[in-house]
């Protein structure tokens, strides 16, 4: 008789988990999400970190597809890369770097535009690399592009003033000049510099007889600097900052 009521006990427990187990909620799988907001979030990991991006890859079967997007490609940080490879990369690295640049990544473009100019002298090429990083809004693209063409007088000067002011549109615009001048360096610094910028043709044809100028007080020290009134004065004087950073002269 015990037996038989210990069996009943012993079923009913069983008969109870089991309905526990039957009524908890499924968990959400990851392949259940839209193919779109898939690549939105696995973009947004991309754009911040790359090693997040592989990590993601490798743990789920449906992060991986989502990887093969293009716009993933256009979003991916690769600042942890260096600029030169001074040792051959992988093929999978390679490939992974020109994908990016193909599907219009702005740093892989900036990187590559510098190389092209100022390494390998593929002038028109380089050129063409830093306009299309600048027209997807790099900031050290647009410098660097509206540096050049200022560079060079004549109707391209006018060009590169209009490029170098729209980098006013934040009221920190010193600031973020001062940043362009410290990534670009660092850059230069990686590159074996094989077409420099001649300073012949620089000139600055202000019509201003009589220029202002203003004290500005640096962001992290504790003296003034002189800055131009005039947008056109102050960029010329830029120019020859910026060529003395290729020439490793600064």
């Amino acid at each position: 008789m015990e037996s038989r009521k210990a069996n009943c006990v012993s079923l009913s427990i069983g008969k109870s988990k089991l309905m526990k187990r039957r009524r908890s909620p499924r968990r959400p799988v990851v392949g259940s999400l839209p193919e779109d907001l898939l690549i939105d979030v696995l973009g947004r990991v991309a754009s911040s970190s790359f090693t997040d991006l592989f990590n993601a890859k490798l743990c789920c079967r449906d992060f991986l597809g989502a990887a093969e997007d293009e716009s993933i490609f256009q979003h991916v940080s690769i600042d942890k890369f260096p600029v030169i490879h001074w040792f051959p990369p992988s093929n999978e690295l390679l490939l992974f770097l020109n994908r990016c640049i193909d599907k219009g990544n702005p740093e892989a473009m900036f990187r590559q535009g510098m190389i092209e100019f100022f390494s390998l002298a593929r002038i028109e090429t380089g050129l063409e690399y830093l306009k299309k990083a600048s027209e997807k809004g790099h900031v050290e693209a647009t410098y660097v592009y509206g540096m050049i063409l200022l560079s060079r007088g004549g109707q391209s000067s006018q060009q590169g003033l209009n490029i170098l002011n729209s980098m006013k549109i934040s009221r920190s615009k010193y600031l973020k000049i001062r940043e362009c001048r410290a990534k670009i360096k660092a850059v230069i610094r990686e590159m074996w510099i094989n077409n420099s910028i001649s300073l012949n043709e620089v000139g600055c044809n202000c019509e201003e007889r009589n220029k202002i100028y203003i004290k500005k007080r640096k962001f992290d020290e504790e003296e003034d600097i002189d800055v131009l009134s005039c947008d056109a004065c102050g960029w010329y004087r830029e120019v020859i900052s910026f060529c003395k950073i290729v020439d490793g002269v600064v």
